[in-house]
């Protein structure tokens, strides 16, 4: 089809418009000098970051209710599994009806009448506070319909993503990240402005949502489709609330989201020269001087309140040695990477939890729980040896453990028969007289001797240390 005479030499903008096409120097491109338009590579998008809002997609939302893509989204929603919404249906209850279900959602969908239920309010304990984090808990349905924008816009946002952006993306991980920010350490940037947001998921504006997204998407469709999950609101005593900003905490669309909104600031710093890492909303700038930072500091935090318009937690936020921020649960030094004390805190509380005395559970029981969570906390914070803090936790661990048996045996003599079962003599062990009830007695060498570590392996108890040994 032939260009119209008013538009040639020219280039559309997002916004419909044209401006002539011209070159670094402002020089009029001639035909035969004009780029084509090809697909828009990670590498070519840290270059020229603007040249991705120059390309928009269409009918997307066919992308959406493909079958085979609400089939993925459905397979990524029960392998998450997760409670159940207002409507009290379970991921296996979906899964007995799962061709029924799908195909209603596809119909509904590409009909223009799908409608998001309100998500069921939960309250989560806060990282490092007494606090609690609300939480929205959508149905089953509307889990894997924004699990399929999710992948859907993965395809079409991931691309003009940064690589210094590690948040909620596939092939890079909190682990990743924190190596990244090493690396940069040991460049000589030792200073950071760590800067934190205020209640950043609750107060993303919704316009700005929308004014991101219709830059790559053309399609009002879909549009309307993340207007009501944004606007569906959460049910809290029978009443529904709902919000003219933010994402909603618990929807696998919020994280895409809050990439979109804040992929913002990441070209910001990018055409600034600065270095950094983010994490979705946990993020550094790394500089080489006190001075640089504080500027920084001043200059990040406006550029969030005025253009993003989104609220900096002046308290939180801070300049320092890169050596004194914890960032994803770590401090980083040019050497090594600590636990954080903030870290090891709520690993220790998890684990008090866990094991107190009056612990109705039994023993197997217990031993299970503290398993499931010693997998995860060492799967995370064990990526480098930290050998000697780990033999410390497991002996630690370990005389809780034994308080805690000690206390479910109630009487002395049911410890002696223990002994007897474990090699001693029925004349020494008459010898022995425990005090059940008292944290002190797990030191003494006959508590130690028949709660061994051989006894604990027994039972299923994993050691922290067989994991460093395994990773040397």
């Amino acid at each position: 089809m032939k260009e119209p005479e008013n538009r040639r030499g020219m280039i559309e903008l997002a916004d419909g418009q044209y401006q002539p096409d011209t070159d670094r120097e402002g020089q009029q491109r001639s035909g035969s000098q004009r780029v084509n338009r090809l697909p828009v590579t990670r590498q070519s998008v840290a270059r020229e970051p603007s040249r991705v809002n120059k390309v928009k997609e269409y009918n997307v939302l066919e992308r959406v209710y493909e079958p085979g893509r609400l089939y993925e989204a459905w397979q990524q929603v029960r392998h998450n599994a997760g409670a159940a919404g207002i409507d009290r249906m379970t991921v296996e209850m979906f899964e007995r009806r799962q061709d029924e279900l799908l195909g209603l959602i596809h119909g509904k969908i590409k009909a223009g009448t799908y409608r998001f239920k309100p998500a069921r309010r939960t309250l989560i304990p806060k990282e490092g506070t007494s606090k609690m984090r609300p939480l929205g808990i959508p149905v089953v349905m509307d889990r894997i319909v924004s699990q399929s924008i999710n992948l859907v816009f993965y395809e079409i946002f991931d691309p003009m993503f940064t690589e210094s952006n590690f948040g909620f993306r596939k092939g890079h991980s909190q682990h990743q990240a924190i190596k990244f920010v090493q690396g940069i350490v040991q460049g000589g940037y030792e200073w950071c402005a760590s800067i934190d947001l205020a209640s950043f998921f609750d107060e993303i504006p919704h316009d700005l949502i929308f004014k991101l997204i219709r830059r790559r998407i053309a399609d009002e469709r879909l549009l309307t489709l993340i207007a009501r999950a944004l606007k569906a609101g959460v049910l809290i005593d029978g009443k529904i609330i709902k919000s003219g900003k933010g994402c909603p905490q618990g929807s696998p669309l919020s994280p895409m989201l809050s990439n979109i909104v804040l992929n913002e600031l990441d070209h910001e710093l990018d055409k600034r020269g600065h270095r950094y890492c983010r994490w979705a909303d946990d993020f550094l700038v790394l500089l080489k001087s006190e001075r640089a930072a504080n500027r920084v500091m001043q200059g990040i935090s406006g550029y969030l309140e005025c253009e993003l318009n989104l609220p900096v937690n002046r308290q939180k936020s801070r300049v320092a040695l890169v050596k004194d921020v914890t960032f994803l649960g770590f401090q980083i030094l040019r050497g090594t990477i600590r636990v954080s004390n903030k870290a090891r805190a709520k690993f220790k509380d998890k684990v008090r939890r866990l094991t107190r005395r009056n612990n109705p559970l039994s023993m197997y029981q217990v031993i299970q729980d503290l398993n499931g969570y010693l997998r995860g906390w060492v799967s995370y914070f064990g990526i480098q040896g930290f050998r000697m803090i780990f033999r410390d936790y497991d002996g630690w661990i370990r005389s809780r453990l034994r308080s805690m048996q000690l206390k479910k045996w109630k009487k002395p003599r049911n410890f002696q028969r223990m002994m007897i079962k474990g090699g001693c003599t029925p004349d020494q062990a008459k010898r022995v007289w425990v005090k059940m009830n008292k944290w002190q007695s797990v030191s003494r060498r006959e508590v130690r001797f028949v709660m061994n570590l051989q006894w604990f392996r027994k039972k299923g108890l994993i050691f922290l240390d067989d994991f460093t040994l395994s990773n040397s």
